[in-house]
Order: C-alpha cells, then structure tokens, then sequence
C-alpha cells in the first residue's frame, strides 16, 4: 500500500480526492493547507504527494513542492490546479514536480498519473539499490517471453506493474475496456508468480445462470439439489494451489458476491449441500470493464467486496493510448494466422489509423477480413477504404457480437463509441458540430462521452 499525500484547501474536493485515493488501494493523508502538510511531510515515509496550487490566495503548491523536496526528497510530486497554464507547468517542474494535472481530473486519469508516479518512484528505489556489477536480474526479466505484445511506454509500464503484482499474493483487480487482454494479463500474473506450476482457472462471470453459479464456483455433493447426481469439484477446489480468475466480475450476482467476499476472507468455502469447509488456497486475479465504483454507489457491487479485490490495481489503456505498438501486435497476430502473409507498409498505417473501439478483439478480426479477402499474400489496403470492412455500416450483426465475445450491451456500447469517435474526427474535435452530424444534442453528447468514459475535447 502507497502513502499519499493530499493537500487542498476546498473540503468537498479534500473529500472526494481523498475517497477515490484510497478506493485505489492506497493510504491517504490529507491537509488543508502547507502547514499541516509541512508536519506530515517532516516524517519522511510519503511515495506522492498531491498539492492544489492556489491555496490561501497564492500559489502555495509551490511551497509544496519546495517543503517535498527538503523533507521527503524520494516522494513524486503532482500539482493538481484549475488555473492552467504554461509558465506555471514550467515554474512547477523546475521546481522538482513530477507530473501536472488540470482540474477537473477523471478517477482514471488520477490514477494513471499515481500509478506513474509510483512506478517511477519505485524505479528510482530500485535504482539506488541495484549491485552496480551486474545487470543479470534486469536482462533476465526483459528476456522473458510473453503474450502481452507491446513496448510502448504506456504498455512498460503496465507489465512492470503486473510483475510487482505477481511476487504478492494479494488481490488483483484489472480494468479496461473489451478487447484490451485483461485475461492475458491475469495470466502474465500468474505465470510469473509462485503459483504458476498449480492450475490457472478462468470463469467468465456473465457466461453462468445466476442459479448455476454457486455450483460452478464452489461444487456440490451428490443429492444437494434435484439434477445432481454425482459429487462435484467447483472451480475454487480445480484451481488450488494456483489462480482463480474472475472475468467481468462486475456481472456476478450479488448473492455469490457474498459468499466470495467470506473465500477472501476466511480463506475456506463449503460446497453446495456439504457440512464440511474445504480451505481455499488459491490466488484471486478479477477483471472488469465496468467501472465499480459507480456499481457500488447504484448498489449493484458489494462495497466491502470491491475493497477485498481491489488490493493491487492495474488499469490496461485501450489500444488507441499505444498505437506504437499496433505494428507488432498485426505482426503476431498474421504469424498466428499465416505466416507468409505479407503486411504492406499503406496497409500498416491505415491499420494504426483506425478508431479500434473493440481494441485487440478488434484488430484481430479487421486482420482475419483482410486475410481472407485480399487476392494474394499481400495485404489489400484498399480494403480498409471499403465501407464493408467496417461492422456498424453491415447493420446490426449477430456474428460480428459473436466474434468479438461481446454481450448486447457492450456491443452497443462499442458500436455507439465507435460512431461518437468518427463524428469527432469528421469535426477536428468539435464536440458541438459531432452532435449536430449524430443529429443529436450537445448536451446529449457530453453525456454520452461521459458516459463511455471518452474526454471531453
């Protein structure tokens, strides 16, 4: 767990900040002024520091900054500020800040910016700590292989996180949109941990009937209900030893949430019309694209279970934040495929120029059409001209959702990003002129963009 500390002088913002900060995962000390910050920064034990800029009329963040770099000098300074503007930014990085964010700031953008922070300060941790004489430890671990293409800063930095994750056995709750491989990076977690010789067990939450479910997750004995016959091993007893990983876990119903919630805690579960408790020794890895915070306030998601999964945090960006790493991620994908097709520089770009609202899945699908519908080995980028290529000008498709494993309502969701980010880039951005060509209104626009969780250009 990280030590934080806020500093702001408006109590609703205090508030909120600090309730977001610790839902991450993270330990929050708050302070309404430099003062109080100077004491909490005098103990020295603070990994980031989160500072308002215009406090007491001036420009205090500042002082925040100065006071972090004489007190707590490996802490990263972030300077959180509703009055943006470029000598500011300057003035504050001069001064030692690591990162400069606008207010208002998303949950998401404030913690991609203190997973960074952290990393970074980790780094500089580990740095300070390495044997000078031998680089074997960092060699080793970029040698190794894994499914997670990608090598864009954004992507280093996620793999560096599920690395420190693994060497835990703690929680692990990934989010992120469809598509961008929150179950290969359960299994990048369990492959580089302790537990990767044991099994690693995947359910898919939505996939299972509500009255089915307690059965799947923690077995039956023979005559528990009507349909069972037989003794049978749950998927909680198939993975001992190893991993469980809950896909989309925000569609677990919240009856089983609650007999999860007692796993985590007591370590054991009874099968279903068993006396005995069985001991669960098993690591939880759970992925969702929802954002479970606002399932808990609509009371869809247990609270206290939200806490017990979100333990160690990673978030994977959506593949249009590391479009450096589409060339790779085509190139693996056509040698899983066919070896000897050949993927044309026009081709390529028009590839890294796509929305890719569905990410990878996505990809993945665009490369299989090209494959199959160009004449020879070589990718046909005339192809992607075609408004055929595209999923939403084919109307409504059953298959489409099938092969993308999507559920109605996040092919929906997916299709409705899609056409949001077309309309944006027809207009440079223009949020006003998108909603008058999607013939709806601006303020229809803003919360649909909300919504989907797309900024507000």
């Amino acid at each position: 767990m990280a030590k934080l500390l806020l500093v702001e002088d408006e109590w609703n913002a205090r508030q909120v900040l600090s309730l977001g900060l610790e839902a991450m995962g993270h330990e929050v000390v708050a302070c309404a002024d430099p003062y109080a910050a100077e004491i909490a920064l005098k103990q020295g034990d603070v990994d980031v520091v989160l500072t308002d800029l215009r406090m007491d009329g001036r420009d205090a963040g500042l002082d925040v900054i100065r006071m972090s770099q004489q007190y707590c000098p490996q802490a990263k300074v972030m300077l959180l500020t509703a009055y943006a503007s470029a000598e500011t930014a300057v003035e504050a990085m001069k001064e030692g800040a690591f990162d400069y964010l606008t207010k208002p700031v998303s949950t998401e953008e404030l913690g991609d910016a203190v997973e960074r922070a952290l990393l970074a300060r980790y780094e500089a941790q580990e740095e300070d700590t390495k044997p000078t004489h031998s680089p074997a430890a960092s060699t080793l671990s970029q040698a190794e292989p894994d499914d997670m293409i990608g090598e864009s800063l954004v992507m280093q930095r996620v793999k560096e996180r599920l690395r420190r994750a693994s060497k835990r056995d703690f929680t692990v709750l990934i989010t992120g949109e469809s598509g961008t491989g929150k179950e290969l990076a359960a299994k990048f977690v369990h492959k580089h941990s302790q537990r990767s010789a044991a099994p690693f067990v995947a359910i898919h939450c939505g996939a299972i009937p509500e009255g089915l479910f307690e059965s799947e997750l923690f077995g039956h004995k023979k005559g528990a209900f009507t349909s069972a016959d037989r003794d049978r091993t749950g998927l909680i007893e198939s993975a001992q030893g190893g991993t469980l990983f809950l896909d989309e876990i925000g569609e677990m119903p919240l009856s089983i949430q609650v007999k999860l919630l007692r796993v985590l805690q007591e370590k054991n579960f009874r099968p279903v019309g068993s006396d005995r408790e069985v001991a669960a020794n098993v690591r939880i890895v759970a992925a969702t694209n929802r954002d479970l915070m606002e399932e808990v306030r609509q009371g869809a998601f247990r609270e206290d279970l939200f806490y017990r999964l979100n333990v160690i945090p990673v978030h994977l960006p959506s593949l249009r934040q590391r479009r450096e790493d589409i060339p790779a991620l085509v190139r693996h994908l056509v040698r899983q495929d066919a070896a000897d097709v050949r993927v044309p520089e026009a081709c390529m770009e028009k590839l890294q120029a796509l929305p890719l609202a569905g990410n990878v899945r996505e990809l993945e699908n665009t490369l299989q059409r090209l494959m199959a519908l160009s004449d020879d080995d070589v990718l046909d980028a005339s192809l992607l001209d075609d408004g055929a290529m595209k999923a939403h000008d084919d109307g409504v498709s059953l298959l489409a959702m099938q092969q993308q494993g999507l559920n109605l309502d996040q092919y929906l969701e997916q299709a409705e990003r899609q056409l949001l980010l077309e309309a944006l880039q027809e207009t440079g951005g223009n949020a006003t002129k998108a909603a008058e060509c999607l013939a709806i209104s601006f303020r229809s626009m803003r919360y649909r963009m909300k919504k989907l969780g797309m900024k507000d250009t």
